[in-house]
């Protein structure tokens, strides 16, 4: 019986050391799915921790461009009076993925009205009005997608929004230089603005907008009323500017 009581106790403690072995390997594996959960969970962790610091955070730039602008009611049209913008943003991605922003700008935007004469004639019926404005839009700006120019790809944005400005400077001119006795403009502008963005390069883009006033800069008094006849009057701005973006 002894021979057969070795056997049975050697084969037991091999099925023990067997299962042990077992045990400890299954252990072992459960470990490093643990330890890959973990790092797949941190790894989760830092990617929304990222979407958040990208939410949070503000990008800046400035703009220059030019501008070429008209006035309602002055009796003339086109827009054949140039002038200059320049500014500065800040804009703050709404969505993780960036395609939706909130943009502040504060610019200064010449305005105004010229009279368009031929070469070779008498500018009788010369004028000119120039207007300074700083303004200050808030734009909903929306990645639509990508364009293929000359054999590159390029992103594109629409902008939209209000526009608040204060007028800062005005002066009128006729055939007879400045213009006295004028109405003064109305020191506020409220417009609506759209326009579209070309992102040529990182940082550097190309903006068009069109602005027009949504109330009258200046509406007529006839008892102050001298000189050229006015209506109620509305700035439209076509604005063509290069922009960097920090």
């Amino acid at each position: 019986m002894r021979p057969y009581f070795f056997y049975f106790c050697g084969n037991v403690m091999a099925v023990g050391n067997g299962c042990r072995t077992l045990i400890f390997k299954k252990m072992h594996s459960r470990k490093w799915m643990l330890i890959l959960f973990i790092i797949a969970a941190a790894l989760t962790a830092v990617a929304q921790e990222k979407e958040k610091t990208d939410l949070s955070r503000f990008y800046g730039g400035v703009r220059a461009g030019f501008t070429a602008t008209q006035i309602s009611g002055d009796d003339l049209a086109g827009f054949h009076k140039l002038g200059a913008s320049a500014g500065l943003f800040v804009n703050h991605a709404v969505i993780p993925s960036g395609k939706l922003k909130l943009q502040l700008e504060l610019n200064f935007v010449m305005k105004g009205s010229h009279s368009h004469t031929p070469k070779n004639v008498v500018a009788d019926n010369f004028y000119s009005l120039t207007l300074g404005y700083v303004e200050m839009p808030l734009l909903l700006i929306w990645t639509a997608g990508k364009w293929h120019l000359w054999g590159q790809q390029f992103q594109f944005d629409l902008e939209i929004g209000p526009c608040f400005g204060v007028n800062v400077f005005q002066r009128e001119r006729d055939a007879n230089g400045i213009m006295q006795g004028r109405q003064p403009f109305r020191w506020y502008e409220f417009s609506a603005l759209g326009g579209i963005t070309l992102n040529v390069a990182e940082h550097h883009s190309v903006n068009v907008r069109y602005s027009n006033s949504i109330v009258p800069v200046r509406v007529p008094t006839p008892v102050l009323e001298k000189g050229r006849k006015i209506y109620k009057q509305f700035n439209s701005v076509l604005d063509i500017s290069y922009s960097y973006q920090f």
